[in-house]
């Protein structure tokens, strides 16, 4: 098959070959809310009581200020799934210059089994925020099922929930979609990277639609080419709702530093499943 247009087809053909799925909303039954006596308390506040109105949830409250503090957080967080800290705002980044989360955020990040959701900046209405869940599946593509699962706790009840998936033309394409194969951005057409975007969110978005009456939810899904972290932003500065992101606890890995980006860069909230 030395013909370019061929090698390309055969890509996309491998690529729409998508391994059902079968979803069911995560179960959370307690939050850790984690409050450092800062001007973010209030955020943490409204976004762990907005997720456990939408999961019913209980609310544990941890309050401190000492050094090092993510062993004692971890420990707290016992039977937890799901932990809502405090970060920076953005504005606070922008001035002072932070790259880090800050120590005990990038802590948890890599140490927690619970799920990580950042505040980020006041809300005006965390509820409305988190019962509008937007699933970046490009980043942490390999924790993408678990993502949407816990989406779809938030989004169950009359919530909207949205996927964004991606294909970053300057990255080699793996995927588990592509049957093990690697392939360079380079050597495909617009058309095919756009296929394997829509391949990559294909099973999730048929289980989705199938089972969108049962849980009482609004579906949509969108395929992209370009860089993940920018195209999520830009996505979901018009609707305003949570990300909602796989999470790799090596720091040093791509997934990882994508959503250290996103994080970074975001007014609104960020779960990192």
């Amino acid at each position: 098959m030395d013909d370019p247009v061929k090698r390309q087809m055969a890509a996309f053909a491998a690529a729409r070959v998508a391994t059902p799925v079968h979803l069911e909303p995560a179960k959370v039954t307690a939050i850790l809310a984690v409050f450092d006596g800062t001007d973010q308390d209030p955020t943490v506040d409204a976004l762990a009581a907005a997720l456990a109105t939408r999961t019913g949830a209980s609310v544990r409250a941890w309050r401190g200020d000492q050094p090092d503090p993510a062993n004692l957080i971890l420990h707290a967080a016992a039977g937890c799934e799901l932990l809502v800290v405090p970060s920076p705002f953005r504005h606070d980044y922008r001035a002072e210059g932070h790259e880090s989360l800050s120590t005990t955020v990038d802590l948890l990040l890599s140490r927690s089994h619970a799920a990580v959701c950042v505040a980020r900046a006041p809300l005006p209405d965390a509820v409305a925020c988190v019962s509008r869940p937007f699933v970046t599946l490009a980043i942490g593509r390999h924790h993408k099922v678990e993502a949407t699962a816990l989406a779809l706790a938030l989004a169950r009840g009359g919530g909207d929930l949205a996927l964004l998936s991606v294909v970053d033309p300057h990255l080699p394409v793996r995927n588990e979609e592509l049957l093990g194969r690697a392939l360079d951005p380079g050597d495909l057409s617009p058309e095919i990277l756009q296929g394997l975007a829509s391949a990559r969110a294909a099973a999730l978005t048929a289980e989705l639609q199938r089972r969108a009456n049962e849980w009482r939810i609004k579906p949509s899904v969108q395929f992209a080419v370009g860089d993940p972290v920018e195209l999520a932003l830009e996505a979901n500065a018009r609707r305003g709702g949570l990300l909602v992101v796989g999470r790799d606890r090596d720091p040093r890995s791509e997934a990882a530093q994508q959503a250290h980006r996103l994080v970074l860069a975001s007014d609104l909230p960020v779960l990192l499943v």
